[in-house]
């Protein structure tokens, strides 16, 4: 069987998430998928690991009350094999709660430019298997508070 087209998944989760319908990324991955964020719950300063496809879903869902009218933009997507790496870019408005390191950022109203780098691996059958996700935290900080 010829290997998914793993470059069409990625922009398949990417637009799904710039359309609100992060939903829809549930039947793109496997059932005990993870998702590792800024090094994975390991990483006690800003680090945090989603297991399985509910908690994926309800990570991206939590994303989108942050920032609801976020769009992400593709600048560099590598594939090789089961692999891809990609760089984007979210843009979108600060409208619900950011956990923050001194507590809840409330909304500021503020439009925001996030980069992401992203390492992703998926089965035969291009389901996304693992993902870790690099966020720029200090610049959506100093974006959200202005220090």
């Amino acid at each position: 069987m010829p290997m998914p087209d793993i470059a069409a998944i990625v922009r398949q989760f990417h637009t799904n998430y710039s359309n609100q319908e992060v939903e829809k990324s549930a039947l793109l991955v496997i059932d005990d998928v993870v998702a590792d964020i800024n090094g994975g719950a390991g990483n006690g300063v800003n680090g945090l690991t989603f297991r399985g496809r509910d908690e994926f879903i309800a990570w991206l869902q939590h994303d989108k009350i942050m920032f609801p009218d976020g769009k992400l933009v593709h600048e560099d997507l590598l594939v090789s094999g089961n692999m891809a790496a990609i760089r984007f870019y979210m843009e979108g408005t600060h409208l619900g709660p950011v956990p923050g390191p001194d507590g809840i950022i409330e909304p500021t109203g503020r439009r925001v430019h996030l980069e992401v780098t992203e390492f992703s691996t998926f089965d035969d059958g291009g389901k996304l298997v693992h993902v870790h996700t690099l966020y720029n935290t200090i610049g959506l900080l100093q974006q959200l508070t202005g220090k």
